[in-house]
């Protein structure tokens, strides 16, 4: 038997869905005999009855309506052919998924993915934000390409490419503001901890607490930077920030702001999988982070 068309297949299904062969020819712009061909020879091509004409309108058999169920999917296949054809013809470039923290997306990378989309609007991007635990692991598994996310990157999967250290701050409430120039482990507990909640941010702040001898309770989760700055604004606690959420008037308003003692920082990697072809959607990705956020 020679191959099934999907001509014959989509001439079947617009019988069926209008119910008449005219108005399927009109829909097809064909003729009403080219329709009637396509199901004649679909029809002995298989060797069954697809069409019943009861009265005036066409009713697919029961063969046809099974023929039907299995010709609907081959049909959706073919327009996302068409469709991925059609993308790039028109320059598309191809679709990138970008993992990251909330502080990078909200603070860093917002100038980037404009900047992409003026230099290179064929290229389709996707968002990802979670933990960086979460996106190492997604990376492994390939279900983003890039992450933009904190040190360390211990999966041997993995490439991790340096984009910046940054300093990161004890942020203290009005309250403190006769604070020491920097601040110590001691002195920071005196205040409640808050923090976001799962990140490597709150990892690297329970540790230095931790090396200075201070077993960290924290007493309050904000899963949003913003919402820990109001929150420590108002009195209720300190938190370890990053600069990049602090860099405006506007963001330090009703806040103290000290470096930490010992300092510590926040190392922003650009990763994606060692075994990960370098396509030019991805090339074009990487390279506008590294060009905007690498520091040189």
């Amino acid at each position: 038997m020679r191959e099934l068309s999907l001509d014959q297949l989509r001439a079947l299904l617009t019988v069926v869905e209008l119910g008449s062969f005219s108005r399927a020819a009109e829909r097809l712009h064909l003729s009403q005999s080219a329709v009637s061909l396509q199901i004649r020879e679909l029809e002995t091509r298989l060797g069954v009855r697809l069409i019943d004409r009861l009265g005036k309108r066409a009713h697919a058999s029961a063969a046809g309506t099974e023929v039907l169920a299995q010709a609907r999917g081959l049909l959706d296949g073919a327009h996302r052919i068409e469709d991925t054809a059609r993308r790039h013809r028109d320059g598309w470039l191809g679709r990138v998924r970008i993992g990251t923290g909330v502080s990078v997306l909200t603070y860093l990378l917002p100038p980037v993915l404009a900047r992409l989309g003026r230099t290179h609007p064929g290229l389709e991007i996707v968002l990802s934000v979670g933990t960086a635990l979460e996106m190492r692991r997604r990376l492994v598994d390939n279900e983003i390409d890039v992450g933009v996310i904190v040190a360390p990157v211990p999966e041997r999967e993995l490439l991790g490419d340096a984009l910046r250290s940054d300093p990161l701050y004890a942020v203290l409430p009005p309250a403190a503001k006769d604070a020491p120039r920097a601040i110590t482990p001691a002195q920071f507990a005196r205040h409640p901890l808050v923090i976001e909640g799962g990140t490597r941010m709150d990892e690297i702040a329970l540790d230095w607490l931790r090396a200075g001898g201070i077993e960290p309770r924290p007493a309050m989760q904000v899963g949003n930077i913003e919402a820990i700055k109001q929150v420590v604004a108002a009195g209720l606690g300190a938190a370890v920030l990053s600069g990049d959420a602090l860099l405006t008037a506007a963001s330090r308003r009703g806040l103290v702001v000290r470096p930490l003692r010992p300092a510590q920082r926040r190392d922003l990697l650009c990763v994606r999988r060692r075994d990960k072809p370098l396509d030019p959607a991805l090339d074009a990705v990487c390279r506008a982070i590294d060009t905007a956020l690498r520091t040189r």
